[in-house]
């Protein structure tokens, strides 16, 4: 018997913040986590589940990395907020990955989901007006390589 597979539209314009690099940030994340919950509804074995949470643990840091970056060059008066709420997933997320009786995969999946949905369409939100007008100034924040419209 085949496993289900997945339908999850992953990406929605409705997330996009618009900034090209931070959006492009997003997708690669929620498309990380599609992989891994393929994965998961395939049985991969746990290496195989461990190594992708592995990857979408350090894409997200050095996505928290860059967005922090852009925040701070465009003033945002809520930035040590957002940092802490880049923090928190950092922490549950070292926490679940070191229990002893195994990760539990599912409800990794499940906090990975609804974490980034919801981090994304609210709490990210919050600083797109901070970023209008301040374009050169995040522009110089980032690598040439890393630049995107606000």
């Amino acid at each position: 018997m085949k496993a289900e597979r997945l339908h999850w539209d992953f990406w929605s314009e409705e997330l996009a913040i618009g900034h090209a690099a931070i959006d492009d940030d997003h997708k690669r994340i929620l498309a990380g986590i599609e992989r891994l919950a393929k994965a998961f509804q395939l049985g991969d074995g746990d290496a195989a589940l461990s190594d992708g949470l592995a990857l979408i643990v350090d894409y997200s840091r050095h996505h928290f990395e860059r967005e922090e970056r852009m925040l701070a060059a465009a003033g945002y008066a809520h930035l040590e907020h957002h940092r802490a709420r880049h923090q928190s997933f950092c922490d549950y997320v070292a926490h679940a990955s070191k229990a002893d009786g195994g990760i539990d995969h599912g409800a990794l999946l499940s906090y990975l989901v609804d974490w980034w949905v919801g981090h994304i369409a609210s709490e990210d939100k919050l600083y797109r007006p901070a970023l209008k007008g301040k374009e050169e100034a995040i522009a110089a924040a980032f690598g040439p390589h890393e630049r995107g419209a606000a």
